[in-house]
C-alpha cells in the first residue's frame, strides 16, 4: 500500500487510489498521478493507542487540506477532511508508516511516522 498512487481532480476534487499503473480520468481530464515531496507541515502525537495528528493548517475554502491518509506495508486509512473544519485527526497506531496528505494550494505531502 505505501507504493499506493494518488489522484485528484482539479475541478471536482474528487480524490482516487490505485494500487498500480492505471488511467484515470474525471470530468473530461486525464488525471497524471501525484508524486508526494517530502513535508513536516502536520503535528502527530501519540495519545494512548492512537496517533492524534493536527496542523495550523489556515483551512479555508480556497486553500485546505483535502485528505489525510496513513499507508502501511498492507492497508491505508483514509480520512476526508473539509474547508473551514480544524484538522484534527485520530489514527489507530499500527506500527511504522506513511503519512499522507493533499494541500489544495501544494500538493501531495508524505511524512513518515
Amino acid at each position: 500500500m505505501k507504493k499506493s498512487k494518488f489522484y485528484v481532480c482539479p475541478i471536482c476534487g474528487n480524490v482516487t487510489v490505485c494500487t498500480g499503473e492505471s488511467a484515470v480520468s474525471c470530468c473530461g481530464r486525464k488525471l497524471e498521478a501525484l508524486t508526494p515531496v517530502k513535508g513536516d507541515d502536520l503535528k502527530t502525537e501519540v495519545v494512548e493507542d492512537e496517533w492524534f495528528i493536527t496542523s495550523d493548517h489556515p483551512m479555508r475554502k480556497d486553500d485546505y487540506i483535502s485528505f489525510v491518509a496513513f499507508l502501511t506495508g498492507d492497508r491505508m486509512e483514509l480520512m476526508k477532511q473539509y474547508p473551514e473544519w480544524d484538522l484534527q485527526v485520530r489514527l489507530r497506531k499500527r506500527g511504522h508508516g506513511m503519512l499522507v496528505w493533499y494541500s489544495t494550494s501544494k500538493g501531495l505531502f508524505y511524512q513518515l511516522l
